[in-house]
């Protein structure tokens, strides 16, 4: 039962936080001092700073979504979600540890990961997500691809 509600939870986050780009879910949702980790973007800890995370990508990416791809796998406290998304860049500069992508470039990318949520008490206490990263900058236009 406990799974069961777990995923639900992970469910109902990941449409709203990452499929709709809504901040507010965030408040209802996590615990006071979730913590959120994504190799590229850091790690960060608290709604404030997870809430700031989604607003930065949507001023980036304001199109932008994700969306679980497969059934959500639970053991316990953890919930593991595999996705997919990504969106055309018609927003803000977007400056990279490599680069910078200017205002509006309009380059496009889609990429998969996996994230892991730990829920504590019915809400989100970790995100920790692992994703192909290298292979967004490529889209994007930041890293050249390596030729063989």
């Amino acid at each position: 039962m406990k799974e069961a509600t777990n995923k639900s939870i992970v469910s109902r986050w990941f449409t709203e936080y990452w499929g709709e780009l809504n901040p507010d879910i965030v408040d209802e949702l996590a615990t006071e001092d979730i913590r959120w980790y994504y190799p590229l973007a850091g790690e960060v800890h608290g709604r404030k700073a997870v809430k700031e995370r989604i607003i930065g990508f949507q001023e980036i990416f304001p199109h932008g979504r994700f969306d679980i791809t497969d059934a959500l796998i639970a053991d316990g406290d953890q919930v593991v979600a595999r996705w997919e998304g990504g969106g055309t860049h018609t927003g803000r500069r977007w400056e990279l540890p490599h680069g910078v992508l200017p205002a509006s470039s309009g380059e496009k990318m889609h990429y998969t990961g996996t994230t892991v949520f730990t829920v504590r008490d019915g809400k989100i206490a970790e995100e920790h997500g692992q994703t192909d990263y290298l292979g967004v900058m490529q889209q994007l236009g930041i890293i050249e691809p390596s030729v063989r």
